[in-house]
């Protein structure tokens, strides 16, 4: 029988440590190449969304500026270019990832808490003025040493040749004990900017000391202590740890759901295809559809109409597609009141129209269910 722990250690010592994207980063790619439809705002969506392939575009716009201090994957990308987005993206692509295996379902959760991490980062660093696009890199990649502890163990757990494999929670520890070491790897090795690199080496304070945590370093051990508590990896009790204030939680709370949201939209695709070849798209959260023909809105100076609305998020459709993370203002065109402002969630196209869903900030409730128009019988905001 393999011994892991000495398996891993002679991978640490002897081996680069690689991180494989997510098995549904790969079936997104790979049915766009099927419809040959490479539009770079679909693989700029699938890119900020995974985070081996996050970690290639930050590494590779370091190296072409010079310095490793690109730590915003938008800049990133403007930096490299859509021809090197692509190139990226589809060598990712072809990385074979295993939607069966003994660790699938901890594969699957280590890349939802990831992106996760790096939402509600993202919101949290704006609570506090500090740099979204930074804190949302820094949440996607601290954990990055867990996904590739993961794909280690997975294949060293294949060549042992134990009648039975060792138990779950035996991989779990192994997982554990080498993350930080195998991410801050990673990290070297792409020459990833120093904020993230601090995010992977020091996020569990209870494990290493830094006398000075940068301000986004803060924000990442807050969010990576809620997420564990949200994702069952431990207790309630341990959100204290979590060091948010009053008006921080609240902020953190409304947006979790929504959060998760995205992150099944991501599962969710690629689209499906019918018999006739005609996309078919996939199918949303359930929203309430209202009565009549929705509420004019204007968004980015085109008016689109607001078609249906769910706890927390609003769905429109208008003439463009929304750039997803966009905080926009939202001018309700048939109603007295004034504009508020939204965040847009995730957008897809339908035909000649593109559809969205928003984060409307400041409005739940009645206020949600006056945009959305009239509720339907029975239904709640």
């Amino acid at each position: 029988m393999l011994e892991l722990d000495p398996a891993l250690e002679d991978v640490f010592l002897h081996e680069e440590p690689t991180v494989p994207p997510a098995a549904a980063t790969v079936r997104t790619i790979a049915e766009l190449e099927r419809r040959g439809d490479l539009d770079v705002h679909e693989l700029r969506r699938v890119a900020f969304a995974d985070p081996g392939i996050a970690a290639e575009l930050l590494g590779a716009a370091s190296a072409r500026a010079g310095d490793p201090l690109v730590s915003s994957l938008p800049i990133a990308a403007a930096l490299l270019g859509e021809a090197e987005l692509v190139r990226i993206v589809r060598a990712a692509g072809r990385d074979p990832a295993p939607t069966s295996g003994p660790l699938a379902a901890l594969r699957l959760r280590a890349w939802r808490s990831a992106v996760v991490s790096a939402m509600l980062c993202r919101e949290l660093a704006r609570e506090r003025g500090l740099p979204p696009d930074e804190a949302y890199a820094c949440g996607l990649l601290h954990d990055i040493g867990r996904i590739a502890a993961l794909a280690i163990v997975e294949r060293l757990a294949g060549e042992t040749r134990a009648v039975r494999p060792p138990p779950l929670g035996r991989w779990e520890g192994l997982v554990d004990r080498w993350h930080v070491a195998l991410g801050a790897s990673v990290a070297e090795r792409l020459t990833l900017p120093r904020p993230v690199l601090e995010a992977i080496s020091f996020h569990h304070p209870e494990r290493t000391r830094v006398d000075r945590p940068s301000p986004l370093l803060r924000v990442v051990r807050s969010i990576d202590v809620l997420v564990r508590v949200l994702d069952g990896s431990d207790s309630g009790q341990a959100v204290e740890g979590a060091e948010l204030s009053a008006r921080e939680a609240t902020r953190l709370a409304r947006a979790v759901d929504p959060v998760r949201a995205h992150v099944a939209a991501l599962e969710r695709r690629p689209v499906a295809a019918d018999p006739a070849g005609a996309a078919v798209p996939a199918p949303l959260p359930p929203l309430h559809e209202p009565r009549g023909d929705g509420v004019r809105l204007r968004l980015a100076g085109a008016e689109y109409v607001a078609v249906g609305f769910a706890r927390h998020q609003l769905l429109v459709r208008g003439p463009a597609p929304l750039g997803e993370g966009a905080l926009l203002e939202v001018e309700v065109l048939d109603r007295r009141r004034a504009p508020f402002h939204a965040r847009v969630l995730t957008t897809w196209e339908e035909g000649r129209r593109f559809g969205a869903i928003l984060l409307p900030l400041g409005l739940s409730g009645p206020s949600l269910a006056e945009v959305g128009g009239t509720l339907p019988a029975g239904a709640s905001a």
